[in-house]
């Protein structure tokens, strides 16, 4: 605790922000050896207990209907392991109980989600309330991204399905633009967010094999047909990233009519065409953008990393020989840098 701190708390009580005591400030970092190891011991503890209880308990879990009792439990043990204390080997037990505690959950349903929709309406909604309410991050990732997969699998056979790439890419980006709103939540909030954006490109990526490749990986339920959905699914990927742009350059002031506006959204739109073409473009720069503009590393690796297997996917699927895409790589770099230097020459004109 030092000077400085205490007279910002001063200041804080005195606008009547805060009261009381200032809390401590020093903020203890253990190594990551450290962690890793109290984080493992937290999965053997748990695994001992968990196989002591199904050594004792086998016959009776049998029954669908005292597993899901058990299941239930072994989540609500979670919940309250997780109030208990903030340590790695408290956390990792925990998750490692509530794991168990969904397997024996799915156990009980697994009639219902061979035979119907109602059984991934259940882990639908299992997922979203433990996203909700167990404060781990990575209990709250795993747990939206049940929740939407299990989602995937109801609509599985709707032409719906084909437009949810879309739709989770619009969710995702306004939950990312719109982060100074839920920064207050962000312990809950973003976690789901990571969920989401993960499973846009993964989901994005399914709709790239076709609903008969799909329907190959698929043995219980049907496919939707999607050859109309398909296409449109990617004009509403390109809206979204044009309309993404917009309001960038409205967040940080900027005239549409003046020249880095109609610079940036002449991009836009060029990405836009071109993602029609070489399908992801548009999902992987509406990451990038989001990344570089809430200067979040981790989305702007995501979506930089997604840009290029996008783009190696459509370089490697293209009917030419290889001569014939070397000669397009070179055109396609002097291209680049042929934009990038009028660009800076606009920039520059525009400052003098």
């Amino acid at each position: 605790m030092t000077n400085q701190d205490l007279e910002l708390w001063h200041k804080l009580q005195q606008a009547e922000l805060v009261s009381g005591e200032m809390p401590p400030t020093q903020i203890i970092n253990n190594p990551w050896y450290l962690r890793v190891l109290q984080g493992l011991t937290g999965w053997f503890a748990a695994w001992f207990l968990l196989g002591s209880v199904f050594a004792i308990f086998h016959d009776f879990l049998r029954q669908e209907s005292i597993a899901l009792v058990f299941g239930v439990m072994f989540i609500v043990g979670a919940y309250f392991f997780y109030r208990l204390k903030d340590s790695d080997f408290i956390g990792q037990f925990a998750l490692a109980m509530s794991l168990t505690g969904q397997a024996l959950c799915v156990f009980a349903w697994r009639d219902l989600l061979e035979n119907s929709t109602m059984g991934w309406w259940l882990m639908f909604a299992m997922g979203v309330s433990l996203a909700w309410l167990m404060p781990s991050f990575i209990h709250r990732f795993l747990s939206a991204s049940l929740a939407v997969w299990s989602l995937v699998v109801v609509c599985i056979s709707w032409p719906i399905v084909w437009l949810m790439p879309a739709s989770i890419v619009g969710a995702v980006t306004l939950i990312w633009l719109t982060e100074s709103r839920w920064l207050i939540y962000s312990e809950r909030v973003r976690p789901i967010a990571y969920a989401l954006t993960l499973a846009a490109l993964n989901m994005h990526s399914m709709t790239l094999l076709g609903p008969h490749e799909l329907a190959s990986l698929n043995n219980h339920y049907q496919v939707a047909s999607g050859r109309f959905f398909i296409p449109l699914n990617e004009v509403l990927l390109a809206a979204i990233f044009v309309l993404m742009v917009a309001v960038l350059l409205q967040r940080y002031q900027v005239v549409f009519k003046s020249k880095r506006g109609v610079i940036a959204l002449v991009a836009a739109v060029s990405v836009a065409a071109l993602s029609q073409e070489a399908m992801g473009l548009a999902v992987a720069w509406s990451f990038i953008l989001l990344g570089f503009a809430n200067s979040n590393k981790v989305l702007l690796t995501i979506g930089a990393s997604s840009f290029w297997l996008y783009l190696a996917r459509y370089y490697y699927i293209l009917d030419m020989t290889l001569l014939n895409k070397s000669y397009l790589l070179i055109a396609t770099g002097l291209f680049l840098l042929l934009l990038r230097h009028i660009g800076h020459v606009l920039m520059e004109k525009q400052d003098a």
